[in-house]
């Protein structure tokens, strides 16, 4: 008997781009989780930061322009672009950006 056949290069090309799917879902599953994960994180610091009583006139207008961020997010997530990815990272920067003088 000679050789064994060798696996098709189209079988193994086929084989390779499932592996290549499955590691793409876990890179976008792992992605989503860590924004995800800063939103909440996010969400609560800004819950116990709320300060009995009045709030300051600085913290007022950071609060203001922290919704301002918020309510100026233009994603479609039906597109599923990258852009809007990068949307919700320039949001987290711009929100911690603003609660950096709160102390």
């Amino acid at each position: 008997m000679g050789k064994a056949p060798q696996a098709s290069p189209m079988k193994s090309l086929v084989e390779e781009l499932e592996l290549l799917r499955a590691c793409f879902r876990a890179c976008l599953a792992a992605y989503g989780s860590a924004i995800d994960e800063e939103l909440t994180r996010l969400q609560k610091e800004i819950g116990t930061r709320a300060e009995p009583g009045s709030p300051t006139q600085a913290r007022l207008r950071d609060l203001r322009d922290m919704l301002g961020v918020c309510r100026g997010l233009d994603v479609k997530p039906e597109k599923g672009r990258r852009k809007d990815l990068k949307k919700f990272e320039a949001l987290i920067s711009d929100l911690k950006m603003l609660m950096e003088s709160w102390g």
